[in-house]
């Protein structure tokens, strides 16, 4: 993988930040957010980040000593146990970030903390150097073959990536799977093969999400994914709520089980009569309530 530019440098801004942009009607309990580092090397024409970093999405890696994320992540008074994401941002392995090393230390002393790491890289070396930890959570986003050749410029294979996963459990680590964005311009059918790979790896959750994307995308990435999407109410470019539906319920005949769903709206699970028992990004039990600071 050629990565063309990786920008070094302190960051100034907080490391910890709470995710609350999620606007009323869609389904994405608040997160905590640990920013090591920005952007990602890969080029998946859907990718949000085009947009959110205008259309240059180099990765910027922070060079601050541990003791500054550490003094915010210890300044936290926590309601309940908490997962810290690491990947809203930035992909959290594909370059790893020099600040890895010492988060993956601090939160295998933690039992209220968890660390989760979300990536489309089989990077892992830096997690196969080290015994697992039940705090340490590996979360693998994959699409299907057809999407992943077209959209996923620069990118593992998704059956790579299912492969750098099994390693990963095998060894015990925590495992999670994304199946996100769900792109239908090459059809659901090649959904089928990825589905049972993930089946057959169990991991410990499985989360679905369907394309959505804000029409700005399209200044910054003209090739994006645009077949069938017509303006949410959120905003948002997607799938009709009756798509959405089939795409999700036919998945999970493929996988044997009722997965959960990334950043879908409310009239989507009452269609599909499926109870929210966590996510990706959280548990069924380690959600954050509120962020305080002592």
């Amino acid at each position: 993988m050629e990565v063309s530019m990786v920008v070094r440098r302190r960051r100034k801004s907080p490391f910890v930040k709470l995710f609350t942009k999620t606007p009323k009607g869609v389904v994405c309990p608040h997160f905590y957010e640990l920013v090591l580092s920005n952007g990602c090397p890969f080029n998946c024409s859907y990718c949000y980040l085009k947009l959110t970093f205008r259309g240059e999405s180099h990765p910027t890696l922070f060079t601050n000593p541990w003791r500054e994320v550490q003094r915010e992540l210890d300044t936290l008074r926590l309601d309940g146990v908490c997962v810290f994401a690491t990947g809203e941002l930035a992909d959290s392995l594909a370059i790893t970030p020099p600040l890895l090393k010492d988060a993956l230390v601090y939160f295998t002393q933690k039992n209220d903390r968890y660390l989760l790491l979300l990536t489309k890289s089989v990077n892992t070396n830096i997690l196969k150097k080290r015994e697992p930890s039940n705090q340490i959570i590996v979360s693998f986003s994959v699409n299907s073959e057809p999407s992943a050749r077209r959209f996923e410029k620069g990118v593992p294979s998704p059956l790579k990536r299912l492969e750098a996963a099994k390693e990963l459990k095998e060894k015990g680590w925590r495992v999670r799977i994304r199946l996100d964005p769900i792109i239908l311009d090459t059809g659901l059918g090649g959904y089928r093969k990825i589905a049972q790979g993930i089946a057959a790896l169990k991991p410990e959750m499985v989360t679905l999400g369907s394309l959505r994307q804000y029409p700005m995308l399209y200044a910054f990435q003209p090739n994006a994914p645009r077949a069938e999407l017509e303006k949410s109410w959120d905003g948002r470019m997607r799938y009709p709520v009756k798509t959405r539906v089939k795409v999700y319920s036919q998945i999970a005949e493929w996988l044997g089980f009722q997965p959960s769903l990334c950043k879908e709206t409310v009239e989507v699970w009452k269609e599909l009569s499926w109870k929210f028992d966590g996510c990706n990004c959280t548990g069924e039990n380690d959600r954050p309530k509120k962020m305080q600071r002592m």
